[in-house]
């Protein structure tokens, strides 16, 4: 016996107790039914929750009744809303436009119990003009069962500002920064409310150590900075062996959670540099920049006990401090959060055929769960699934390489996965890696071509099978284009701009590229010529059209650009003159895209990739006699 939305669509619900998870659950319960609503016989749902923290439910189906039992408040929320998706209701994208209905699923009497494979599951908006939907964000993010939300910054946020925020697309960008500490002033009781009424936790903050220490104070208090090359540097973070500094950012951090109360995480990161920020004055020198980074991320975490108790401060292990601090280790309220940017993507974290992620990230991780000792739920994940500033504004699937990422993590002993959505650009269609990302957080042994298949059959029905193989071949381009081989990392480049070291590697991902980027040309008729019935459906689907034609010219460019610099240093300036042709107009498309489709908020990050993949592309060009410039 089966039970379907309709069917139940008029039964009476009832919780056993009041709490605001609950009563949001009752609402969504009521909310979505009401949108399919054609009653039949009378029956029961009843919510019941237990005093746990944990977000596992139990849902049990019969004829008249459903019961569903939550560990916690937050658990009978997960609880409907699986019972919702079993019934045929999804979240393909925030908004309203973004729920989908399938008629005819149905749900199996019987007892149905889940629990998650993460006790947090996290949702970072990574930029402002996320935030400027940050509603619309934290219902998808609840709704797909996540339980956190973080409001991360990229570009950093500016402290003491007087003008109000630009709403054009050039002062925003010639301003620089981010504009989070406003959102938070304006919104963020109402953050708070809206997370705790859905049984949510919220993180706050990033790269924002410069923001308790600043520049300007570097007049009067040099000795606050860091030695670099025998002199002191006022660019980057600080000199944790300066007592004036470390009671400096103490007393700053105290100030910054007063202003921007509500967080159960804040995030007072070091500066957004490979390395060399930190200081080699007598003292620090014997502390390794891990070291020195969690030094001063203790201190802060001093501070913020007593200014907001039970609140924790995360201690982020990246770029130069993803290695294990030797010395130091993290206070009580401290969190580690593992950050692996740079590791390559075509491979899962702990693959044995990537060397790249086994001894580069692998490895390290190991090395902090081994600090950690017998608390390793300290260690959070911070992954990139969604991050479209480390794939050119690229959209990978994950189908594969993201379960299997949480699989490892899980059985490593983490117990928060956490993924960026940051963009140079809108998510014209779908964000089916967030959507993804969420199902891999809860329950790791998904299948990816069974959830693409779902996820098609709500974003887009009636071309459910075209735009599945389309996800499906894009996977197989991605693939190929994110191997990172052994590639290093070049100066001012990031992983995709690639390296000539060593040299032969190049030769192979500059074939590799062209490759990834002709099946991307190859899928231009599955989603030109997919056809769906609905008005809404017709509308997404036009965006994820157009969300193509950006990654199909942005391939074209990288593909391109990569192969001329690798025909150029054989000398074979012939190919190199065709290919950066080839490259500069790829650009031009991406730009004319921009010119369509891009919106201000997303400015202060669309402008300088553009101008950072000018630059990459006459760096090439420099190398090639005679191919002259852009047209």
């Amino acid at each position: 016996m089966t039970i379907t939305a309709a069917g139940i669509s008029g039964w009476d619900i009832s919780a056993d107790r009041a709490s605001p998870p609950v009563d949001h659950a009752v609402r969504e319960l009521r909310f979505h039914l009401q949108r399919v609503a054609t009653p039949g016989a009378p029956g029961t749902i009843e919510l019941h929750t237990g005093p746990g923290p944990g977000d596992g439910f139990e849902v049990t189906a019969e004829e008249r009744r459903i019961l569903i039992r939550g560990e916690s408040p937050r658990g009978a929320l997960n609880g409907v809303c699986w019972l919702l998706e079993q019934l045929g209701f999804a979240w393909v994208e925030p908004g309203e436009e973004g729920i989908t209905f399938r008629a005819g699923a149905s749900l199996a009497t019987g007892v149905h119990a889940r629990t998650p494979a993460f006790a947090r599951r996290t949702l970072i908006l990574g930029q402002d003009a996320f935030h400027d939907e940050w509603r619309d964000w934290l219902e998808w993010a609840s709704r797909n069962r996540l339980n956190d939300l973080f409001f991360h910054d990229t570009p950093p946020s500016r402290p003491g500002r007087t003008s109000p925020r630009p709403v054009d697309a050039a002062a925003l960008a010639e301003d620089g920064g981010g504009w989070l500490f406003e959102r938070w002033d304006a919104d963020g009781r109402a953050i708070v409310a809206a997370a705790r009424e859905r049984g949510m936790t919220l993180q706050f903050g990033g790269h924002h150590l410069p923001t308790l220490l600043p520049r300007t104070l570097f007049d009067e208090h040099p000795g606050w900075f860091p030695l670099r090359n025998g002199e002191r540097d006022r660019r980057y973070n600080l000199c944790v062996s300066a007592p004036g500094a470390i009671g400096h950012i103490r007393e700053a951090a105290a100030a910054f959670v007063a202003r921007f109360p509500g967080a159960d995480t804040y995030h007072f990161w070091p500066d957004d540099i490979p390395g060399g920020g930190w200081c080699e004055c007598g003292p620090c020198s014997a502390l390794s920049p891990s070291d020195q980074s969690l030094i001063a991320t203790n201190a802060i975490a001093d501070a913020v006990a007593r200014a907001a108790p039970g609140a924790r401060v995360a201690h982020l292990a990246y770029h130069d401090t993803v290695i294990p601090p030797e010395f130091a280790r993290p206070a009580d309220n401290v969190t580690v959060l593992w950050a692996p940017r740079e590791r390559c993507y075509a491979h899962s974290f702990a693959d044995p055929a990537c060397p790249k992620n086994e001894k580069e990230y692998l490895e390290p991780l190991l090395g902090l769960l081994e600090m950690l000792g017998d608390d390793p739920g300290r260690l959070q994940v911070f992954e990139y699934y969604s991050d479209a500033i480390l794939f050119k504004g690229l959209a990978p699937p994950h189908l594969a390489v993201l379960p299997a990422d949480a699989r490892g993590y899980a059985a490593a002993g983490a117990t928060g996965l956490q993924n960026l959505v940051v963009s140079d650009r809108p998510w014209a269609g779908p964000p089916w890696h967030a959507w993804w990302m969420a199902r891999c957080a809860w329950d790791p042994t998904e299948d990816g071509k069974t959830a693409i298949r779902r996820f098609c059959e709500a974003a887009f029905p009636g071309a459910v099978a075209t735009l599945a193989s389309y996800y499906e071949a894009l996977e197989v381009a991605y693939l190929a284009l994110l191997d990172l081989h052994d590639l290093a990392v070049t100066p001012r480049g990031d992983v995709l701009d690639f390296s000539d070291v060593p040299r032969e590697t190049l030769k192979f991902k500059a074939n590799e590229a062209l490759g990834a980027a002709a099946i991307i040309d190859r899928c231009q008729g599955l989603v030109v010529n997919a056809r769906t019935r609905e008005e809404t459906d017709a509308r997404r689907l036009a965006r994820e059209r157009a969300q193509y034609e950006f990654v199909r010219a942005m391939a074209g460019h990288l593909s391109n650009r990569t192969a001329a610099w690798d025909s150029a240093l054989d000398g074979w300036f012939d190919d190199a003159r065709s290919r950066i042709r080839a490259a500069d107009a790829a650009l031009e498309q991406v730009e004319r895209w921009d010119a369509e489709w891009n919106r201000p908020a997303f400015a202060v990050i669309t402008h300088p990739m553009r101008a950072a993949m000018r630059y990459h592309t006459a760096r090439v060009r420099r190398l090639i006699p005679s191919a002259g410039g852009p047209a």
